[in-house]
């Protein structure tokens, strides 16, 4: 029930607010009949009262002040929510009414009350008409049918007041759409004549077109102007026989659909080809009349022509090589071409739309905050990035930031280009690590040659002291001190050999050292006897030699270096035992490995494998392994020449060697060495000591002991001996005894006069003196003699007597 009151109250509140009466000024027709409710009741008061949510609001009065009061003030809420006539003859005598405030107030003291609801069309009770006296009176029924018949001429006049409102509101509606529509008229006529765009309206007749109406685009494109195209065929103004069929299948489609129909078409003119853009829709028009169309073109030439200009720098973007990627303010990417995919993995549609900075991790986030932020600050920003591919590949790129405004010079977008230098940094990573090597070899040279000078004296002294004496203890002990210096020598050629394979090339030189065809798999095998007999019995030996293994042009005996180097540190990698595996296979390293190792070249080659299941290298030290001197073992364990000794005599030969390690798996290394197409020899050592026949020979070096045991050796084996201690005295002396001299012995290092100057003045004087070269520096490519001559000849300090005689032996002999 309480809904429905609400229901109600909500429509009776609709009811009076209909009217807009509330607030308004007086109007003499209510006036007038709130007058003759008075009169005709023969009272003071008469109200015509109109009730709304909070108040009772008085349209006319008589005899009463007010123009409103509470509406739960006096009794019009009673009246109204009865429905019917409300007659109190007096007010005190009735409980109900006599506490009312109109009837207790001093101003007011109503006692006789009489009101009659104000019924709106749809019988809601919007208000009352009401009369009231100070004093108790009747009233009788005829007063009561003319107060129902005066509140339906007040409902009357509502009516008609509210009807001429709104005929006054249709007036002014009706003058607001004219001036709306005329407005409308002039500005779509506005728009017609100054649109870019052609438009206008046409009929079809008999497979033609008929020009209604064309703005002047329209006839501007044909060439005409509107005035010519009125009421004019499409084919009588130039139109091909495919434009006009081409545009009456779409304006039937549309007349078929009653939808636009959107289309694009080409035509090829004497201007080049053009573009339009239509959309047709067909006009509702009285039956028996012919169809008509509105139709809206646009010339779209230019567009298509940016298009394709579009297509083709798109088409430049995938063929160029650098991945090129474009990404909005937010990070999020908008263009990702071809090579993007290429590099890191991803395609195209995969990451559209996607965060850049989540796809590719680039560092930081403080770094790609310090980017985004200097692009934004300065426009652009370059630098190199660590990147990581799809695969997880780890790549090094040269990225340039550039930022795109849009037309109103506001921060639109970022464009990247990303360069792939992975390779690049690799290959300067292998330049810088040889110009290191490089460096050291040649301080190590240096230091080679001093320590020569010190072996040179002791290795020939203990020869011949051994040659006079017969005492058991001291022969041991000269054994003692040989094997020493030897072992000092074998460390200085480790040295020597080091910085030959930094500073030489053995292609297309001449050396003394004798380089012969030889086959790697006899090395394999004499190293599997030592191992087996050498090595723990917790280290097992593996060894995997492929079938017509090619042969190799190298020094067998630093080849034997190289792999017992490799095995040894193989060897102390396994304290607990493991595996050893030896292997040696043919392989063709095409331009592509080439391009990728610095020392490599096109070519066969074969390759040496020694693997072991050891501790591993750490890969923060893999890249200095092979520094001189540089060692993990333990003090007095390791001298740390072994690998940069392997290093050395591999370069020496031409080739190249790798490392891998994994720490707790092991470290492969891999040896590649050039390959030759020729028969291997063995060459046999002549352990035979030639003496003399009483020649003189002029000795030349700055070392004092090195001219005394020098001296000493050819004389015990009969040879004659003449000093000097630099080119200026050996100058002196031979062309003073130049009859007497046989050969000459010439160190390369000598100060005031060097051996070279002191080498080729002497052939000047004597081109057929026979010279022997010596040093403990220099290389016999380094050496200024002709290496064809048979009266000269190289050797390297530190020398024995053995060796000493029998190249004296040789270039004498010639």
């Amino acid at each position: 029930m309480k809904s429905l009151v609400c229901n109600n109250e909500a429509a009776r509140l609709e009811a009076l607010h209909q009217y807009q009466i509330l607030d308004t000024p007086p109007e003499e027709a209510f006036d007038d009949l709130a007058f003759l409710a008075a009169q005709i009741c023969d009272t003071p008061i008469a109200l015509i009262n109109l009730i709304d949510a909070n108040r009772q609001w008085f349209k006319a009065k008589v005899g009463l002040d007010v123009q409103e009061m509470p509406r739960d003030t006096g009794f019009g809420l009673i009246c109204i929510k009865s429905g019917e006539a409300l007659i109190i003859p007096d007010t005190l005598t009735d409980k109900q009414f006599a506490t009312n405030p109109i009837v207790t107030s001093a101003g007011l003291g109503v006692r006789f009350y009489a009101g009659v609801p104000l019924l709106a069309p749809g019988g809601e009770a919007i208000g009352t008409l009401c009369i009231g006296d100070r004093v108790p009176r009747q009233i009788s029924p005829k007063h009561v049918e003319a107060l129902q018949a005066l509140s339906r001429l007040i409902v009357g006049q509502l009516e008609i007041r509210r009807n001429l409102a709104e005929l006054a509101s249709i007036k002014q509606e009706y003058k607001e759409a004219q001036e709306a529509l005329h407005q409308s008229e002039s500005t779509l006529g506005t728009f017609f004549n100054t649109s870019p765009m052609m438009m206008g309206i046409t009929e079809l007749v008999d497979n033609d077109i008929l020009h209604i109406s064309d703005n002047p685009a329209t006839a501007k494109f044909f060439g005409l102007t509107p005035e010519a195209m009125q009421n004019r065929l499409a084919r009588e103004i130039g139109a091909t026989d495919k434009y006009v069929s081409q545009w009456i299948h779409h304006y039937r489609q549309a007349e078929r659909t009653q939808s636009p129909v959107k289309f694009e078409y080409s035509e090829d003119t004497p201007q080049g080809k053009i573009w339009v853009s239509a959309t047709v829709s067909a006009i509702a028009v009285n039956s028996g009349s012919r169809p008509q169309f509105a139709y809206v073109a646009d010339d779209i030439t230019e567009r298509k022509q940016v298009e394709q200009k579009n297509r083709e720098q798109a088409a430049l973007l995938d063929i160029v090589t650098d991945s090129i990627v474009v990404q909005d303010l937010s990070n999020k990417i908008l263009l990702w071409n071809k090579n993007a995919e290429k590099l890191y993995g991803w395609k195209s549609e995969e990451v559209i739309g996607k965060q850049l900075d989540e796809l590719l991790s680039t560092g930081s986030l403080s770094q790609n905050l310090e980017i985004y932020q200097t692009v934004l600050k300065d426009g652009s920003w370059q630098g190199e990035l660590h990147k990581t591919s799809k695969s997880g590949k780890k790549l090094i790129v040269e990225s340039r930031w550039t930022l795109i405004n849009d037309e109103h010079s506001q921060a639109k977008s970022i464009l990247v280009v990303d360069t792939d230098i992975t390779q690049k940094k690799q290959l300067e990573k292998q330049f810088l690590r040889a110009q290191r090597m490089e460096s050291i070899g040649t301080l190590a040279s240096g230091i080679a040659h001093d320590l020569n000078n010190v072996l040179s004296p002791i290795l020939m002294s203990v020869h011949l002291l051994k040659a006079k004496s017969w005492d058991q203890q001291i022969n041991q002990i000269l054994s003692i001190i040989e094997s020493n210096a030897k072992r000092g020598a074998d460390l200085v050629k480790q040295v020597l050999s080091f910085a030959r394979g930094i500073e030489g090339n053995v292609e297309g030189q001449g050396t003394t050292r004798q380089y012969t065809v030889l086959q790697f798999k006899d090395l394999i095998l004499e190293m599997q006897q030592i191992i087996s007999q050498t090595f723990p019995k917790s280290i097992a030996l593996d060894t995997e030699i492929q079938e017509k293994l090619l042969p190799i042009c190298a020094d067998s005996t630093q080849l034997h270096q190289v792999l017992i180097n490799l095995c040894l540190n193989a060897r102390d990698a396994m304290p607990t035992g493991g595996t050893l595996t030896i292997s040696a296979e043919n392989i063709w390293i095409d331009e592509t490995f080439a391009s990728m190792h610095i020392e490599a070249e096109v070519g066969a080659y074969i390759v040496l494998t020694v693997v072991d299941t050891g501790l591993g290298i750490n890969s923060e030290i893999l890249d200095k392994i092979f520094e001189p001197f540089f060692t993990t073992k333990e003090l007095g364990k390791g001298t740390g020449l072994g690998l940069s000794t392997v290093m050395g005599i591999i370069k020496e030969h031409g080739g190249f060697i790798t490392v891998s390690s994994r720490i707790g798996k092991g470290t492969k290394f891999k040896v590649y060495l050039p390959a030759v197409n020729q028969v291997p020899i063995q060459l046999l050592e002549d352990i035979e000591i030639p003496t003399g026949s009483g020649e003189c020979i002029l000795v030349v070096d700055d070392e004092a002991a090195i001219q005394e045991i020098t001296k000493t050796s050819l004389e015990n084996y009969n040879y004659t001996a003449i000093t000097a201690s630099d080119g200026m005295e050996a100058l002196a002396i031979y062309a003073q005894h130049k009859e007497k001299i046989s050969a000459a012995i010439i160190d390369m290092i000598m100060s005031n006069m060097d051996g070279a100057t002191t080498i080729r003045t002497l052939q000047n004087i004597n081109p057929l003196l026979p010279i022997i070269v010596v040093s403990g520096l220099v290389t016999s490519e380094q050496v200024p003699i002709d290496k064809i001559d048979e009266h000269t000849a190289f050797l390297p300090k530190p020398y024995t007597t053995q060796e000493l005689l029998k190249t004296l032996h040789t270039v004498i002999s010639q």
